[in-house]
């Protein structure tokens, strides 16, 4: 991850920014070409832009529960200004806010509260810039998951819109399911994909990233309890994939033989009026004997 967000040796007031996460990197034409950026690989190419915001703001001006920013505060251990008071107005010890949950994470005087919408950073100067990584890590990992999760009732429902499916298919299932099968086969494919760079990105392999922020991030994601949850995804992504790949297939067999025995059926008709024509002239000399 690179790190270009400001990193000051010596820092007593609290600071805070808007993080928009950015699929591309910024257009250096426009306002955000000229922010900081911090790049994120795993599990994902993510662009997180950091605008710098006023502190003493109402937070709730930057908040974005559609999950493209990130509101952050940043609190030095000498800031006294109580600027973090209005930033975890309504934060629950644990549970949910701002459309995801409450994580509380610390390693000695690094200290994260985060949710969906705004995240606190306690932490001296010379911690700032590996807590901020570990975060801003964090929250792509932690957005993709819940993604995920949320996907997951829609594959339930079509399972078992389509199960009968997996037995039986008629001519009018190949016409009316061969299309949302197929659609829904691409998007469990993709989600599979997702759980496995979510997996590798838990791992935390990249040689560039700190050992602090290694830490720091390790403690986020036990307490958002990452590892459980991409586990708990595992085997009904592994059953909704073979699931909609048998469906695929009989649903293939099935237009396959349809047709073949559309095709056969002419071939049929075709041949049986060739007998009658061939027959007719014996046929009608048969007649005009009797």
């Amino acid at each position: 991850m690179q790190r270009t967000l400001p990193n000051p040796s010596v820092e007593i007031e609290a600071r805070a920014w808007r993080l928009r996460f950015l699929d591309a990197p910024p257009d250096l034409n426009t306002d955000l070409g000229a922010a900081d950026v911090i790049e994120v690989n795993e599990p994902r190419k993510v662009y997180a832009v950091a605008e710098t915001v006023d502190p003493a703001a109402p937070p709730s001006r930057f908040d974005d529960v559609g999950g493209r920013s990130l509101a952050l505060l940043w609190m030095p251990p000498l800031a006294f200004d109580g600027a973090d008071s209005a930033w975890l107005e309504g934060i629950p010890l644990e549970g949910l806010k701002d459309g995801g949950r409450v994580v509380r994470a610390g390693l000695r005087t690094s200290r994260v509260v985060w949710t969906n919408a705004r995240a606190v950073i306690y932490a001296p100067p010379d911690q700032f810039a590996d807590a901020r990584d570990a975060l801003v890590r964090f929250t792509v990992l932690e957005r993709d998951v819940c993604e995920i999760e949320a996907a997951m009732p829609d594959i339930w429902a079509e399972i078992r819109r389509t199960v009968k499916l997996s037995h039986t298919v008629t001519r009018g299932d190949v016409r009316r399911n061969s299309a949302s099968v197929g659609a829904m086969t691409e998007r469990v494919t993709e989600l599979n994909r997702r759980a496995l760079l979510d997996d590798t990105a838990l791992e935390q392999m990249a040689p560039a990233l700190s050992p602090a922020s290694k830490r720091l991030f390790a403690e986020l994601a036990l307490q958002a309890n990452l590892f459980d949850r991409l586990e708990a995804l595992g085997e009904p992504l592994d059953f909704a994939f073979d699931y909609h790949e048998v469906v695929n297939n009989r649903l293939t067999e099935a237009s396959q033989f349809f047709r073949s025995y559309r095709v056969d059926s002419w071939i049929l008709a075709v041949l049986a009026l060739e007998l009658i024509a061939t027959s007719y002239p014996y046929i009608e000399r048969l007649f005009a004997l009797n």
